[in-house]
């Protein structure tokens, strides 16, 4: 079996925003308050029973904002991976179908990448017959910071057709060694995606005016069939905290965006007019088209019958 975590990060420095990724390899409670849904005209959001769960993404911020991101982790699940023990004891039941289309894309080419492809040039994804579960942890949440979340994931489900739902918040917290099986937590199924706001004392790879870190998780049988099975999006709170009181809004949303573009599989561009720009010189608080037409390419991937 094939397992990985991708991890990507954004700083802020001098005006402009500059994203790395990075690949690490190894191997494979409290109370909660359920999340509000997003609008129900998307349905991209539904409410389920509170459980917790993470995954993680870094960004940097200063006087202005910068992308930085690098590939959090690629891990190499010894073969013979154990049902029950280092991944989940059975398949979630999946639908035969997508459960949502993909909004169509502008025309044109290109203007995308993707932080991984399969031998045949697809992108590996989330698999769109499976609702992508998620989880919020509030600490740190800046004001009007769940409302911007919930704005960016509808516009990421919108231009995918992923359906996130919602399984309340957590008390788990980030970091770049979390496993993406934790039955005693989540129960027997994969964790589902965290998005935490934190700090730089509890996150240090929070310093030196980073914004967030992003990225998926990976998993298949062999590469031909990795897929993504969870994620993980961390903020830096006091950061977009200012941003938000200091009404910068779009430049908060730009950040969201671009994370939420890598946990879903997107990579950096050299077109400086679209949100994955590694250097974000320009916040953008919507999608462009280079952008829309990668995140149709990932809400298109293949569906999956086993776990």
């Amino acid at each position: 079996m094939v397992s990985n975590t991708i991890q990507c990060g954004f700083e802020s420095h001098s005006g402009h925003s500059k994203h790395s990724c990075h690949s690490v390899h190894g191997s494979s409670g409290g109370s909660l308050v359920p999340m509000t849904p997003l609008d129900e005209g998307r349905a991209a959001v539904r409410n389920r029973s509170a459980r917790t769960g993470f995954l993680l993404t870094w960004l940097v911020v200063a006087a202005a904002s910068v992308t930085g991101c690098a590939d959090l982790r690629s891990l190499a699940a010894p073969p013979g991976a154990r049902p029950g023990v280092d991944v989940p004891s059975h398949s979630a039941v999946g639908s035969s179908m997508r459960l949502g289309t993909p909004e169509l894309a502008p025309g044109g080419q290109g203007g995308y990448t993707f932080l991984r492809s399969r031998a045949d040039g697809s992108p590996v994804a989330f698999d769109p017959c499976r609702p992508v579960h998620v989880v919020v942890r509030p600490d740190q949440e800046p004001a009007g910071g769940r409302k911007l979340l919930l704005a960016a994931l509808t516009e990421v489900s919108a231009a995918t057709g992923l359906q996130f739902l919602d399984d309340g918040t957590t008390d788990e917290a980030p970091g770049s060694d979390r496993e993406p099986y934790q039955p005693e937590r989540y129960g027997d199924r994969w964790a589902p995606v965290l998005i935490t706001w934190s700090t730089t004392a509890e996150s240090p790879d929070l310093a030196g005016g980073v914004l967030g870190r992003a990225g998926p998780y990976a998993f298949g049988s062999d590469e031909d069939h990795l897929r993504f099975v969870t994620g993980s999006a961390v903020f830096n709170g006091p950061a977009l905290d200012t941003q938000l009181r200091q009404g910068e809004d779009d430049k908060a949303k730009a950040v969201l965006l671009h994370e939420l573009g890598h946990l879903v599989g997107l990579g950096h561009v050299a077109d400086p007019y679209q949100v994955m720009f590694d250097t974000n010189a320009y916040p953008l608080p919507s999608y462009r088209a280079g952008d829309l037409r990668g995140l149709e390419t990932l809400g298109l991937g293949r569906c999956f019958e086993d776990y």
